[in-house]
């Protein structure tokens, strides 16, 4: 089945991904790395044992004070060689009572050691082996795995809890109560709310007593429903969760994506195809809208009836409900865009970024837009921006600015043809020629110039032509003076 691989594209809504497998040491492949690291989120590794043959494992750890430094050395080495942010200490097997206490030397240090090669490294201790020693899961955090709690950066429950529990944990966790993940299994094994696309119950109950999360194979929606609708299917599942999610977005100037989630069905530059072969590197995948697409919640509830493996005739009819969402059958470069539709929803734009970018003069913001049927794309870009101040305004860059205006002078500029080859000349740098559209493509670049001194807060879009849908391959935004 083509384009069938599992991947991963709301990196907005956390802020560390756990790469897990049953292997002693699990290093996170380097393409699941790169796309963490381009959208601000750190990846761990996994370091796990499990029942006698972890037990063995560890009676060789921790023989000796020099055969644990020995071992920390070796997993800081390798976190610092491929370039990864951490581990998760998974330790599911008995320990021998004389050997708790290099168990917890073995904590401090290896948490001491990365955080001296790696100032925001993270070394998460899984909710499995107390102080005595014992393979006995508390589902809180207590007097019995706090000294392991007490030597890294957090602890992630085990996913049988109740309220009870969390209560329990939000006493004994003070001030260090976002360090207590909360676990979340979406196969709703023995969990609450049953896991699933019911899974924002336990999610809502976690942040109600201001717990983080820990968020366990939500890859669930691939490999439960299959792969194929799974952007539509992941968008839903993500939408449930998104209330209750911290949100972080794109922070730096200049910033550029043409929004490919890292697989294609076929290969683009510039709107051209350079490939006819499905494709999947998630290394190529590009920065990601952070928020998910606006489905309707009527969307869920065939899903939820249809079960695994039955899953097409009843969502069919509602798979292109999505204000924003992922097009894989055309792309300006990679293998997808965003399509923007104007008829599905409430509101007349659509919020595609939460950001930050800090602007002290003049930016050069370019969009690359496409509609299907060869009438000339009408997309206009919302900036939300904010003052030192605090006072805000919304820039638009097709129509009328609104929220307070900027007095006299004129903030938006669009470019004709001839003055992208003035600015071209001037910037003495060839920052168009890689984003040129192909003849023929149905591409088009246009090209805005503002004038601010304020922060971008927030980006939008709406399609305001007479076309039902507006394709999005390409958002720019490059300073030009500071």
């Amino acid at each position: 089945m083509r384009h069938a691989e599992y991947r991963f594209f709301h990196w907005a809504g956390i802020d560390t991904f756990v790469y897990f497998s049953h292997q002693l040491v699990t290093i996170p492949p380097p393409v699941w790395i790169n796309s963490a690291h381009l959208h601000g989120t750190k990846v761990l590794g996994t370091l796990i044992t499990e029942w006698d043959d972890g037990k063995k494992v560890w009676g060789e750890i921790l023989e000796s004070d020099g055969t644990v430094e020995d071992f920390v050395n070796d997993l800081v080495a390798i976190c610092c060689h491929f370039g990864f942010d951490g581990y998760l200490l998974n330790v599911e097997n008995n320990i021998p009572p004389e050997y708790v206490t290099r168990l917890e030397l073995f904590v401090k240090l290896i948490h001491s050691r990365l955080h001296s090669k790696i100032p925001y490294a993270e070394v998460i201790w899984y909710d499995s082996v107390t102080k005595e020693g014992k393979l006995e899961w508390q589902n809180e955090l207590n007097n019995l795995n706090r000294p392991f709690f007490n030597n890294c950066d957090g602890i992630f429950l085990n996913y049988t809890w109740k309220e009870d529990n969390l209560k329990k944990s939000v006493e004994n966790a003070g001030a260090r109560h976002l360090d207590v993940y909360v676990g979340v299994d979406v196969f709703g094994r023995n969990c609450y709310g049953g896991g699933g696309f019911n899974s924002c119950q336990a999610v809502e109950l976690a942040r109600k007593y201001n717990l983080s999360l820990a968020l366990f194979a939500p890859s669930w929606v691939h490999e439960y429903l299959g792969s194929s609708h799974f952007v539509h299917l992941e968008y839903a599942f993500w939408q449930k969760l998104w209330p209750y999610l911290y949100i972080h977005g794109p922070a730096r100037l200049p910033f550029s994506t043409t929004f490919c989630q890292g697989y294609g069905e076929k290969l683009y530059r510039n709107g051209q195809v350079v490939s006819d072969a499905p494709w999947y590197n998630l290394s190529k995948q590009q920065y990601q809208p952070t928020v998910p697409s606006c489905l309707s919640d009527s969307f869920v509830e065939p899903i939820l009836k249809a079960g695994a493996g039955c899953v097409d005739a009843e969502v069919l009819p509602l798979i292109t409900t999505g204000c924003v969402q992922h097009c894989s059958q055309d792309a300006f470069t990679g293998g997808g865009c965003l399509q923007i539709s104007r008829s599905c929803s409430k509101q007349k734009s659509q919020r595609i970024f939460v950001c930050r970018f800090d602007c002290e003069g003049q930016i050069l913001v370019s969009l690359a837009t496409k509609t299907t049927d060869k009438r000339n794309p009408t997309l206009n870009l919302l900036l939300l921006t904010e003052d030192s101040e605090g006072v805000c305004r919304t820039l638009s860059l097709v129509g009328e600015e609104t929220g307070g205006g900027c007095g006299d002078r004129k903030c938006v500029f669009p470019l004709e043809q001839k003055e992208v080859e003035q600015l071209k000349y001037c910037l003495q740098e060839e920052v168009f020629d890689d984003v040129s559209p192909s003849v023929g493509s149905g591409w088009k670049l246009s090209h805005y110039v503002l004038h601010l001194r304020e922060t971008v807060v927030e980006i939008a879009v709406e399609s305001c032509g007479s076309h039902d849908s507006v394709l999005l391959g390409l958002l720019r935004i490059l300073p030009l003076t500071s």
